[in-house]
């Protein structure tokens, strides 16, 4: 069974790399969140400087334009690494499925080897207990064994 021990540490690594990668993409994701926010921020500050200031009106249409490009192109990446982290979500649910299997397999087979072994140490006492039966049975009643 060691093939099988070398198959669970094989899948625990893969298990790993996987969370890992969705640990990044989520990572990720959480960046372009913040990236989302800002661009939310500096938009409501440039509205609030574009109406105090004549001049900046000028300019505001023009930003506010660029401004609403950049926070559809980082919402349209934010939608990709969603999708990319349910994909590598079910990478790790089979990796773990996976993994399951060989550590079933493996306990099984360590099960299967106990009642071996039990099975075994009954049949030596009960090999013992009437090998003690007969020589009891073989002695003259009175005299000890």
């Amino acid at each position: 069974m060691r093939g099988v021990g070398g198959l669970i540490r094989l899948w625990k690594w893969r298990l790993d790399e996987r969370r890992r990668i969705v640990v990044d993409l989520e990572v990720l994701r959480a960046g372009i969140e913040r990236q989302i926010e800002r661009l939310d921020q500096e938009l409501e500050h440039e509205r609030k400087v574009a109406s105090q200031h004549y001049e900046a009106g000028y300019g505001f249409a023009a930003y506010r334009r660029a401004n609403r490009e950049r926070r559809a192109n980082l919402e349209m990446s934010r939608e990709e690494v969603i999708d990319r982290i349910r994909a590598a979500q079910e990478d790790v649910n089979d990796a773990f499925r996976e993994l399951k299997k060989y550590e079933l397999v493996l306990e099984n087979w360590e099960k299967r080897e106990r009642q071996k072994q039990e099975r075994r140490e009954q049949a030596e006492l009960d090999e013992a207990g009437l090998a003690s039966f007969r020589r009891r049975q073989e002695q003259p009643d009175g005299q000890p064994g």
